[in-house]
């Protein structure tokens, strides 16, 4: 069984779930909201939420027939973190060689 660590990056970096966390982090949508914003498949983005419910990232409460999903505190925290340190190392994540390589497929 994986350890804690890599469950966690295994939620929390996929690009999907993440770009579901950014959308989330100024204010409350439904899903339908988010498909339309994100430009995913409904079974794809149900698939992600549901982890990000299961890990505690997100939380949902019901609206009349909707459900509307939130960010929680916590994990609107170390989003902005996240997306602050990104700013800071975009110019050295774009000119790095090996992250180019594994884009091409080489190693």
């Amino acid at each position: 069984m994986k350890n804690a660590t890599d469950l966690f990056f295994e939620a929390f970096a996929n690009k999907n779930r993440f770009d579901i966390l950014m959308r989330l982090r100024d204010k409350e949508l439904c899903a339908g909201e988010l498909q339309r914003n994100l430009g995913i498949e409904q079974t794809n983005l149900s698939h992600d939420l549901k982890c990000l419910l299961n890990c505690k990232f997100i939380n949902v409460r019901k609206d009349g027939r909707r459900r509307v999903y939130s960010i929680n505190h916590e994990t609107k925290e170390l989003v902005d973190e996240v997306t602050g340190h990104i700013k800071g190392y975009e110019m050295y994540l774009k000119k790095c060689g090996i992250l180019k390589e594994e884009e091409n497929g080489r190693i």
